[in-house]
């Protein structure tokens, strides 16, 4: 599916075609959407590398810029891992602002609904800083779901004897697992991003990449004392 939004003076407008400026937002492409966006000038290898469900975070400029990321979310309470990470593609091209995902996600739509104020697509660094925050921040509030709901689960093992509060607990461990490694890869694309010049041209745009790394590694810290919480946790509750 391709939805592609222009910003208008009452917030961003779905429109039919691309124009200059405008964001384009994929997910999940299919072969005559992908000729369409090859059509326009997007290599490619960059739409195939933001749909590979198992790529890694990094940057690459071929003409256009590409920028990977792994973002959260969230897939239910019944399933194997609660919470997992999939790949963002953002390709950024002289005229477009796209981006890719293999499934529908919660960071891009607060985006294209609107709930992110001060949204301006044509401003491609500003918008790409603001997608990067939106991600950290996302990190962490899904931390604190996390926190909320082993909180739960020790209370109710400290009064039962089953196996199965343990197994619930061992979902969010995968979980857990897969972020340490999903945002320490965010962590070291970022920098580079930072050792770059991209964001040297504003001083408000440097600011904002400091204020993504502070909240990256914020969240890192926090997965961190987190899963060591919880393997003590399971390891007390495994022996008695």
């Amino acid at each position: 599916m391709i939805t592609t939004y222009k910003k208008h003076e009452n917030g961003l407008m779905k429109v039919d075609q691309p124009v200059a400026g405008s964001w384009i937002n994929v997910v999940d492409p299919t072969p005559d959407e992908m000729n369409i966006l090859q059509d326009m000038g997007i290599p490619v290898d960059y739409l195939i590398y933001s749909l590979d469900v198992d790529e890694r975070p990094r940057s690459e400029r071929n003409g256009e810029l590409l920028i990977l990321l792994r973002i959260p979310c969230y897939q239910g309470p019944h399933v194997d891992i609660p919470y997992t990470t999939v790949t963002l593609g953002i390709i950024i091209s002289d005229q477009y602002f796209i981006t890719v995902c293999r499934q529908e996600n919660d960071i891009i739509q607060e985006f294209a609904t609107g709930r992110v104020r001060s949204l301006a697509p044509a401003k491609h660094n500003r918008f790409l800083l603001q997608i990067l925050l939106s991600t950290a921040n996302k990190y962490l509030s899904y931390l604190r779901q996390i926190t909320r709901s082993v909180d739960a689960l020790e209370d109710q093992l400290q009064k039962s004897t089953r196996n199965r509060e343990v197994l619930e607990l061992l979902k969010f461990q995968k979980s857990l697992t897969i972020f340490t490694t999903a945002l320490k890869s965010n962590e070291l694309m970022l920098k580079r991003l930072q050792a770059s010049q991209l964001f040297k041209a504003y001083d408000e745009d440097e600011d904002l990449l400091e204020d993504v790394l502070t909240e990256t590694q914020q969240a890192i810290e926090m997965t961190n004392i987190e899963s060591n919480i919880l393997s003590s946790m399971m390891d007390a509750f495994a022996s008695i």
